[in-house]
């Protein structure tokens, strides 16, 4: 199997999580042109907080670290700056940071940028040789959970995204939404979810963003047969463009109970540099929320359902089994991880083209219990969340009708 082809089923770990946290804990939105105020709050007002925090995974350990954001001021009110690490048993350590919506001048143009630096002792990877031909490749929709390489990681990552906010709909006059909340909950803001139309209601973006990576493995082990470890160190990089384009027809962005959001993206390698290959990737995620109002028990009730898919348009399959044009899990067509699939691992299944369905119902209870613990009571949490979920997604060789309803 070509060492290129093993080595590009990375498994990404990102902060994603914690950047969830903070926007909970915290009323700033992370990733939108947004400023939530709550009761009191100036737009002027700068906005800062920190947050310990400790997990365990089987890869991992147990881990120890803390992030930090500040947000708002006078001149950049929507822009965030965002910076976590940590630091685990088995002696993995993760650096990640990033600074958010910066307005440049009056404009309607936004800059995002974001880096990764990470080293990790037991990093599974959802790739490797045949060990049984009988047997389907490592990752795919049937294969075997055993079937991963695990060894010594080491990943850079770097993006710069320019975003700019179309003049139309609820932001026609104002690139940046501002909205008003109470308790952690929405008050008033822009229209949005009103009626599906770009022109007069929602927030529509489209942006460009350069993406670099750079993965080395090492003293890697195939886990199916539970051979020495092999001590060769592989490396792959991969740098382009990702374009997309984003209707956000929400009540509100960061926590929305009604409206819809869409969004279309196309991101490829273009074979630049020292990329590992060139490939070009295919993305559609729409999602829809229901307002079930409110209760004795719970403050805030909704549903939400998402879709998603994906597919690598150029993908192809050699006579040896080797693939080319095969784009890293993190910007193909994989599933498993925080976003998708979550009772698997990060990017446990992967191929040329996969389909995803969810189904939530979102409950904020009454009762507010975190105020009292200690440590949390210092956060001022204003709110947390009851998450019944449904999830059903797979992947698979080909882009057709089995993709979306086989079993």
């Amino acid at each position: 199997m070509n060492k290129n082809n093993l080595l590009s089923l990375h498994s990404y770990i990102r902060p994603v999580p914690l950047l969830l946290v903070f926007s909970i804990i915290f009323p700033v939105q992370l990733s939108a042109q947004v400023v939530a105020l709550d009761r009191g709050q100036t737009i002027e007002e700068k906005r800062n907080g920190w947050l310990p925090y400790m997990f365990a995974t089987e890869s991992l350990g147990t881990a120890i670290g803390a992030g930090a954001f500040s947000s708002g001021g006078k001149r950049q009110p929507q822009s965030t700056l965002f910076g976590t690490a940590f630091i685990t048993s088995n002696e993995s350590a993760l650096i990640s940071g990033a600074w958010n919506n910066y307005q440049l001048g009056k404009s309607r143009f936004f800059i995002d940028s974001f880096f990764l630096v990470d080293h990790f002792t037991d990093q599974r990877f959802y790739a490797g040789p045949d060990i049984d031909p009988n047997n389907p490749r490592a990752g795919t929709n049937n294969s075997n959970p055993d079937a991963y390489v695990s060894g010594v990681s080491n990943e850079l990552t770097f993006t710069a995204t320019l975003k700019y906010r179309l003049p139309i709909g609820s932001i026609k006059d104002d690139p940046v939404s501002t909205y008003r909340l109470y308790q952690g909950l929405l008050e008033s803001g822009p229209k949005g979810s009103s009626s599906w139309n770009p022109m007069t209601s929602g927030q529509t973006t489209v942006a460009a963003k350069f993406f670099y990576t750079y993965r080395d493995l090492s003293d890697f082990v195939f886990n199916e047969t539970q051979s020495d470890p092999v001590e060769e160190q592989l490396f792959a990089k991969t740098n382009g463009l990702e374009f997309w384009l984003e209707y956000d027809n929400t009540d509100f962005p960061l926590n929305p109970t009604s409206g819809s959001r869409q969004l279309l993206k196309v991101t490829s390698d273009f074979g630049w540099g020292e990329s590992r290959d060139s490939w070009a990737n295919l993305e559609a995620d729409f999602s829809k929320y229901y307002n079930l109002g409110d209760s004795d028990w719970f403050r805030q009730k909704s549903l939400a359902f998402n879709f998603w898919t994906s597919n690598t348009a150029d993908w192809e399959v050699t006579a040896e089994g080797d693939i080319n044009h095969q784009p890293p899990p993190n910007y193909g067509s994989s599933l498993g991880g925080y976003d998708r699939m979550r009772a698997y691992p990060s990017n446990r299944f992967n191929d040329k083209s996969a389909v995803y369905y969810s189904a939530e119902l979102r409950l904020i209870p009454q009762t507010q219990p975190l105020r009292d613990l200690p440590v949390l009571n210092y956060f001022e949490i204003d709110w947390w969340q009851i998450v019944p979920f449904i999830e059903v997604g797979r992947v698979g060789d080909t882009y057709d009708s089995d993709l979306f309803f086989k079993d």
